[in-house]
């Protein structure tokens, strides 16, 4: 897994690593330093690419299991939120009926048509990556568009993977012209509205100069934005920074604070990675500025742990 470049001031006993299994974390890297939602195991693995979120449909597939019939019926009577709730159910193949991609597909189209946020997205995906129709990257733009200007953040995060390029398991013969400006822009919506994977992406655009001028403090600006919504890739990156002095000014009693919140989020290897960058800031502070550290650890919020 390629690893982000090391930057002159770093910690120079240590060098602050991007953890090698991001997965585990909900987050996975794609097409280097970009990064999107990883759904849990029991979704669609399409989703895994995407950031598509199914927690609403799986708490509706509870309420419907017992009512298949009139889940259908709704649907056939033109009901939105049936039709996508019926796609969900023959997309997983729970809730009394075969898993399904084309009927699927069908249920989520006719529910798209109807301006559906929720089955413009998934039905985007699916053109996407060719799952139960034709795959047409150009198609699904135009549904997450849809769902996008709905403010559908997930939307608006996909938009700005794919006019970075798609990733590369789903490139077409005719892929969407690559617009870095676009990306950008479509990461921004998302962001403005506390989505945190968007602001990662967000602030690995500045980082990098994709699309926008490079600009280390809007970078940490838009790190800083996701690690206070939990992220913890991006308090990671926030400890980073705040160690080498990149886009702030250079303070290890932050660095440690924000590293060891990312420590207490993290688990396995990626925890153990963890400790040794935050130990390799400790290494160069004095015990009470690592106390300061640690109080201001336990005082923040219960609820961005």
């Amino acid at each position: 897994m390629r690893r982000n470049p090391q930057i002159a001031g770093e910690v120079p006993t240590q060098r602050l690593r991007q953890p090698t299994n991001l997965r585990k974390l909900g987050i996975m890297p794609i097409g280097g330093d970009v990064y999107m939602l990883n759904c849990r195991a029991r979704v669609v693995w399409l989703c895994l690419l995407l950031g598509v979120y199914w927690d609403a449909p799986i708490a509706s597939l509870a309420q419907a299991v017992p009512g298949l019939d009139e889940q259908r019926t709704l649907a056939e009577r033109g009901d939105a939120d049936a039709q996508f709730t019926l796609g969900a159910m023959y997309s997983r193949g729970q809730g009394g009926v075969v898993q399904d991609a084309a009927t699927a597909t069908h249920w989520f189209r006719l529910a798209a048509d109807q301006g559906h946020e929720q089955a413009q997205l998934t039905l985007g995906v699916h053109y996407l990556t060719g799952n139960g129709v034709p795959q047409n990257p150009t198609e699904a733009v135009r549904l997450f568009r849809l769902a996008g200007e709905q403010g559908n953040v997930f939307a608006q995060n996909n938009l700005g993977v794919v006019y970075q390029g798609v990733p590369e398991p789903f490139r077409a013969e005719k892929d969407v012209p690559i617009d870095h400006a676009e990306s950008v822009r479509w990461f921004r919506r998302a962001a403005d509205q506390g989505h945190a994977v968007s602001a990662m992406n967000l602030a690995v655009k500045y980082r990098r100069g994709d699309g926008v001028a490079q600009d280390y403090n809007q970078a940490f600006v838009w790190f800083l934005r996701a690690a206070e919504l939990g992220d913890v890739n991006a308090r990671r990156e926030v400890g980073g920074m705040y160690a080498a002095g990149q886009g702030v000014a250079q303070n290890d009693i932050e660095a440690y604070m924000w590293l060891d919140l990312a420590v207490l989020q993290a688990s396995g290897e990626d925890r153990e990675m963890l400790l040794i960058d935050r130990e390799a800031v400790a290494e160069r502070m004095t015990g009470e500025q690592i106390a300061e550290a640690q109080r201001r650890v336990n005082v923040w919020t219960p609820s961005s742990r």
